[in-house]
């Protein structure tokens, strides 16, 4: 064979083997760009997800201590009663305390429905687990069979926690807060406001003037405020468990 040709047919051999390192090499670039880019927008979503419930998991977990830390002193050691007896203004407070912790609680979880629900939570677990207890608590509050004591229906529960609820605008991140104590009293000044809590004023009024009551209601959303502070706080970092004693049903 003439050397010419010889040397033809290697060049060839050596084009079309370059062609196809050149192809395999584009493939494997290719492929290796489309993981990293996964990788990176799941790692963005994680990151979303993280800063999400860190800037919200403290408010919702400061929020479901103090009601459940209320229930539990309206239940056990008659707090109600004892700040009504005392004066005007202890029962003015006890009255209108114990309507905010209810409806900050409210706010907060509607916060966080809005924030949520356009996120992936990367963990589909934990994601349906806090929404099974968010859940249980909405369901606790409006339970027929436990009477019209203390009772708050889904909607009630929803716009309680729509008006609650402030845009916060900054330079970092657009979001929501939930109003303060002080702000919440001036605003129980306003009709509209307030009518959205007469039902539950009017059981709280009941309950501390009422020699017996049936707290059943009360029990059962303590209990299930437990749960999501479990939840909230696994390790017992911010709520040590002396905290966590749950109101035992007679």
């Amino acid at each position: 064979m003439k050397p010419e040709v010889i040397t033809a047919i290697i060049a060839a051999i050596v084009a079309v083997i370059s062609a196809v390192i050149s192809v395999y090499g584009q493939t494997r670039i290719a492929q290796l760009t489309d993981r990293l880019t996964k990788q990176r927008e799941a790692e963005s979503r994680e990151a979303q997800t993280a800063a999400l419930m860190s800037r919200y998991r403290d408010p919702l977990l400061r929020s479901a201590i103090d009601l459940q830390s209320r229930l539990y002193n309206i239940h056990k050691n008659r707090f109600l009663a004892r700040f009504y007896a005392e004066s005007p203004s202890a029962q003015s407070y006890a009255l209108y305390n114990t309507l905010y912790v209810v409806a900050e609680y409210l706010g907060w979880v509607e916060i966080l429905r809005r924030e949520i629900q356009f996120l992936d939570l990367g963990d589909l677990e934990l994601n349906r687990r806090l929404s099974e207890l968010l859940a249980s608590i909405n369901q606790a509050f409006g339970q027929y069979k436990l009477g019209v004591n203390f009772r708050l229906f889904n909607g009630e529960q929803r716009a309680i926690g729509e008006i609650m609820t402030i845009p916060r605008f900054s330079k970092e991140t657009i979001g929501y807060d939930c109003i303060g104590y002080a702000t919440f009293v001036k605003k129980m000044s306003d009709p509209e406001f307030a009518g959205w809590f007469a039902k539950l004023a009017d059981d709280i009024n009941m309950i501390a003037n009422a020699s017996k009551v049936d707290l059943e209601r009360i029990i059962l959303i303590h209990s299930r405020l437990i749960d999501l502070i479990d939840f909230l706080d696994p390790h017992q970092i911010r709520v040590p468990s002396k905290h966590r004693t749950r109101i035992e049903q007679k």
